[in-house]
């Protein structure tokens, strides 16, 4: 028969026990300070009979409502019965932790206080004078535990309890000792005595659920600081071999710092890695004046682009909108906008970690021109800004400049400065009749004629000083650059119309040792004014040509009409009027020589009344001026410092101007 279980019922009065504020947690702009207190300790108490209490921390065994409620007071040294002016604020929350409870209280403001005492007393815990306090609660339920051999004084285990206020108090409780009010008032507490065995095993099964939280507890810290130690170290691991791949394959820090941060796995790290390294493979780059390998936009290249584009916005509207139209690579002056010449030079010489503390502006040009990045043999970036913009600006110049001999004249290509013959043959003429049962006949092809033409180079050279630069004469270096193109345009203009121009405008003397023009090549119109009638004596001449075997007739058309500048007008009208405007009887007779010409030139650079009808020369060239490797745009090299004290640049252009078929112009005196 198992033991019974005994309980009584006593009147209990309103316990404390010791708490503190936690140091430094005073929050002045809220008003609000953090309190501690220990439980869970064995306490003497001596109300009836001895007993020691110890206070459960299960959360099912303490009843936390009115701490959580936040409308409990925070009282001055437990003396609830002096009313409101007891109160110095108010539990704003309550909660159980481990070993512990906490509460956070909001302090009323002092100076809103009538009573002196609380004012005092609020103004010592502000300073950290005052910083014991004591816990007030009720206990509904002990249970008694199992009774240790030696030991006469039993223990009781709250298993139902309740902190009820919170007091501030100059000295903390003894917690061996309880001080009971006359006045004090009590709560109906249940004492439980379970039999011995019950006891033993209630207080084992409380031992070992505290065992075992307190294991899980540990246990889980330990896996936390595991886990953090683990995460800590593989992301040590992932920057390093993020930067040693970038490292390895070239890539800036740029790259790697932006994988790092966007916390980029390694797999998906390699796979960006060779994207990054294929997309700059495919933009790298070879100078031809001075070779610089340039893998992608790096910063040495988004300097010269930047840097040349600003100078070119500050060479004026009239070259910007040249070089914009010349090149479809749209850039931007972006930072460097409102930089001098000299601020460029002392900004290029940064970017590579040079120094140019105290260095004068003539040292600092000097040095910017020469530099060179450390280990390799490229030319300087402030050198190559300058010869881009140089370049840019030349050849948007040259492109720009117009010109009349293109319209008339073939565009060759010759390989190198040696004659190059220009072969025409003769015709096979008519295919022959063949017979029912005849044979097809072999056709000899009469040999045609040839011509030659010859490369030569034409250029000059100029130059910007370091004064220059110093003194900041963009001015007078785009001017130059734009001069320099414009004479490249200019020079293959001047050397077509002086061939023309040649023995009396007959033109160059050919293989034949006749001129271009002769009347053994049947190309010159009899001498007529420029007149309806007269340009279609020429339109006769030129369609009557033969090839140059007399096979056959080649039945060419005028294409271009060239001629003095003083005839372009009366050329326009005969070219577009409807009716003869020469007709002495006005009869309205139609225009027979209307809209012959695809183009006509009229040019200063003929004089006189003499005329020329050229055939297109993509059909039948009579003219044609040959570039050397085909490059029709000036070629820039740039020497630094040897002759002069700062950069020269020698600008050229190769190329040769000849006639090579008779066949395809005519000509007339007027």
């Amino acid at each position: 028969m198992s033991a019974k279980i005994r309980e009584r019922t006593v009147q209990m009065p309103l316990l404390q026990m010791r708490a503190e504020f936690s140091p430094g947690s005073f929050n002045a702009e809220k008003r609000t300070i953090e309190l501690v207190w220990s439980v869970g300790k064995k306490g003497l108490r001596g109300f009836y009979d001895p007993y020691y209490e110890e206070l459960s921390m299960n959360p099912a065994h303490v009843r936390m409502g009115r701490l959580e409620s936040g409308n409990s007071p925070f009282i001055d040294n437990h003396e609830r019965w002096r009313g409101n002016p007891a109160v110095l604020g108010r539990i704003l929350s309550g909660k159980l932790e481990t070993g512990k409870g906490t509460a956070v209280v909001r302090l009323e403001d002092a100076e809103r206080l009538e009573n002196i005492d609380a004012k005092d007393t609020i103004r010592k815990i502000e300073s950290g004078t005052l910083v014991n306090c004591s816990v007030g609660y009720t206990v509904y339920k002990y249970q008694r535990q199992p009774s240790v051999e030696g030991e006469e004084i039993p223990t009781y285990l709250a298993v139902d309890w309740e902190p009820t206020e919170i007091s501030i108090v100059p000295v903390g409780f003894d917690e061996n000792a309880v001080v009971r009010g006359k006045n004090e008032k009590t709560a109906p507490c249940v004492f439980i005595n379970l039999p011995e065995e019950r006891n033993k095993e209630a207080l084992m099964d409380e031992n070992e659920k505290k065992e075992m939280e307190r294991k899980a507890a540990e246990d889980k810290a330990a896996a936390e600081k595991a886990a953090a130690e683990k995460a800590r170290a593989d992301e040590k691991s992932r920057q390093s071999e993020i930067r040693s791949i970038c490292t390895r394959l070239g890539l800036e820090e740029s790259f790697a710092k932006r994988m790092i941060d966007e916390d980029k796995p390694l797999d998906e790290v390699r796979k960006l890695v060779i994207d990054e390294k294929a997309k700059q493979s495919a933009t790298t780059e070879i100078r031809s004046a001075n070779p610089v390998l340039t893998c992608g936009a790096d910063s040495s290249e988004k300097f010269r682009d930047g840097a040349s584009q600003w100078l070119i916005q500050r060479a004026g509207s009239g070259v910007s909108a040249a070089v914009e139209k010349h090149t479809s690579k749209k850039a931007e002056a972006g930072e460097f906008r409102g930089m001098s010449l000299v601020e460029l030079a002392r900004e290029s010489l940064i970017r590579h970690g040079v120094n140019v503390k105290g260095m004068d502006k003539m040292a600092l040009v000097g040095m910017a021109l020469t530099h060179r990045g450390v280990g390799t043999q490229s030319t300087s970036d402030f050198a190559i800004l300058l010869e881009n913009t140089m370049h840019k600006v030349l050849l948007a110049s040259y492109a720009t400049t117009p010109d009349t001999w293109s319209r008339f004249c073939k565009k060759g290509s010759v390989s190198d400065f040696r004659a190059h013959p220009r072969y025409r043959r003769g015709f096979l003429g008519r295919l022959d009749k063949v017979g029912q049962n005849g044979e097809f006949k072999n056709k000899a092809v009469a040999d045609g004629t040839k011509e030659s033409v010859t490369a030569e180079t034409f250029g000059n050279i100029i130059s910007l000083t370091r004064q220059a630069i110093v003194n900041d004469d963009m001015g007078a270096f785009s001017d130059m650059a734009m001069q320099i193109g414009r004479a490249g345009k200019l020079s293959v203009e001047v050397d077509v119309y002086a061939l023309l121009a040649l023995n009396a405008g007959l033109g160059p003397v050919m293989s034949d040792t006749k001129t271009l023009f002769h009347a053994d090549h049947k190309n010159i119109g009899a001498a007529t004014a420029l007149s309806v009638a007269g340009i279609d004596v020429d339109r006769v001449v030129l369609g009557s040509q033969t090839d140059p075997s007399g096979n056959e007739i080649l039945d060419l058309r005028p294409a271009v009409l060239v001629l003095p500048l003083a005839l372009g007008g009366d050329a326009r009208v005969i070219n577009e009027a409807q009716y003869d405007a020469d007709t002495a009887n006005k009869l309205q007779k139609p225009n027979k020589v209307r809209g012959l010409f695809k183009d006509i030139v009229d040019t200063a650079r003929l004089t006189g009344t003499r005329r020329y009808l050229f055939a297109d020369p993509s059909i039948a060239p009579a003219i044609e001026v040959a570039f050397l490797d085909g490059q029709e745009n000036p070629f820039l090299e740039t020497e630094h410092g040897f002759r002069i004290d700062g950069v020269e640049w020698k600008a050229r252009l190769d190329y040769g101007v000849a006639g090579i078929d008779y066949r395809g112009a005519v000509t007339n005196a007027g």
